[in-house]
């Protein structure tokens, strides 16, 4: 890995217990990847026109959830990060890119690959880290 596993591990973590939280993605395989990695917090698929979307977003949740966006680091998915952190916070959302900024340190540029084989290795590793944490805490 060209990064400290652990250090994923810990973000996969932070990522996972993101309460009062929705994530936006650019598709459905963003999407699944994320549920790979047991997401399991509300997950958006960006759709055309970016204006009426955003609006729906802003209809569908309060100011009181924080928006994670998770778009591609490919050019059209930082125009649509940028666009939709602008729009969001106009409104007074708040918006928190910083998964999105530490995904590309991880030379994740697209959220799919979340589960490509490199990753499906390190997510077994990770189940079994997490199963050998439980135990030890109800054993001690």
């Amino acid at each position: 890995m060209e990064f400290p596993v652990e250090d994923f591990f810990e973000f996969i973590d932070r990522l996972q217990n993101e309460y009062e939280s929705v994530i936006i993605v650019e598709g459905a395989k963003d999407k699944e990847a994320l549920k790979f990695w047991e997401i399991n917090y509300p997950i958006e698929i960006l759709s055309p026109p970016l204006l009426e979307f955003s609006e729906g977003i802003m209809a569908k949740y309060s100011k009181d959830y924080q928006i994670i966006l998770l778009l591609d680091a490919d050019p059209e998915g930082k125009k649509f990060h940028n666009f939709l952190k602008n729009e969001f916070r106009k409104f007074g959302f708040r918006v928190n890119s910083g998964y999105w900024i530490k995904l590309q340190k991880y030379k994740v540029t697209h959220i799919e690959g979340l589960n490509s084989s490199k990753f499906q290795e390190l997510k077994m590793k990770y189940s079994q880290i997490k199963i050998e944490k439980y135990i030890w805490f109800y054993l001690s």
